[in-house]
């Protein structure tokens, strides 16, 4: 008599179930990781505008050449265009000189001053930078004004 060996049919199910079920356990885990993701990128580049817009107020404080003088409040970039008196460029604060625009729109949300006008000196203005397909909750990055 010849003894046959192998794996039952009731082995190969029960391993099939287990590894099933710890599929569908971690597929619930990397779902909502871009969410996530969006939302890091936009706080990353909030995080980017106001550090830049921080050290571009000290630099133009001090007389440094190459500051970039804001002064009016707004949000616009320059693939959006300019839409009043002066707006601030935001892609010059950018560390890559643009403002990541294919995905993002910013818009003026509060601040010190109100949209298109003129500001003094260390006043505060903020951006809100949204995602345009709606899974990220929109960040805000704080301007300060340099003034005239």
């Amino acid at each position: 008599k010849k003894s046959q060996s192998g794996f039952t049919l009731i082995e190969l199910v029960v391993v099939i179930v287990l590894l099933g079920i710890l599929g569908v356990t971690a597929l619930g885990k990397f779902q909502n990781l871009s969410a996530n993701a969006a939302d890091a990128a936009e706080q990353g580049i909030a995080s980017e505008l106001s550090s830049a817009a921080a050290i571009n107020f000290a630099a133009k404080s001090v007389g440094v050449t190459g500051a970039i003088a804001i002064t009016a409040a707004g949000c616009t970039t320059a693939a959006a265009g300019t839409a009043g008196p002066a707006h601030a460029n935001l892609n010059n604060m950018m560390a890559s000189g643009t403002a990541p625009a294919t995905k993002y729109t910013y818009a003026f949300a509060s601040g010190d001053v109100v949209e298109n006008a003129v500001c003094a000196s260390g006043q505060i203005y903020s951006c809100t930078i949204e995602n345009s397909d709606g899974t990220a909750t929109d960040a805000i990055a704080s301007i300060v004004c340099t003034g005239p």
